[in-house]
């Protein structure tokens, strides 16, 4: 509970690469995740393509800030499990 009480947001990021290691860390607790009936109804996509995340950061006036970042993780949801 204090990683979720003590959490910040981070809008600004530096211009380096993420850690192939971090990236998997994140993806491996993603994978576990629970869902209703294990049904597991997401697919994770990273993506570092620079003009691709450029243009996932127009794509919601919530995403702006992704503009800058290095890499952008997209969670969609399968509407066949859904």
């Amino acid at each position: 509970m204090n990683a979720i009480f003590t959490r910040t947001s981070i809008r600004k990021f530096e211009d380096k690469p993420v850690e192939k290691e971090k990236i998997d860390k994140l993806l491996q607790a993603a994978f576990v995740a629970p869902s209703a009936g294990n049904q597991q109804p997401w697919e994770f996509y990273v993506v570092t393509k620079r003009e691709t995340i450029e243009a996932l950061a127009k794509t919601s006036p919530y995403a702006g800030a992704a503009a800058k970042a290095p890499v952008v993780l997209v969670i969609a949801a399968r509407k066949d499990v859904i």
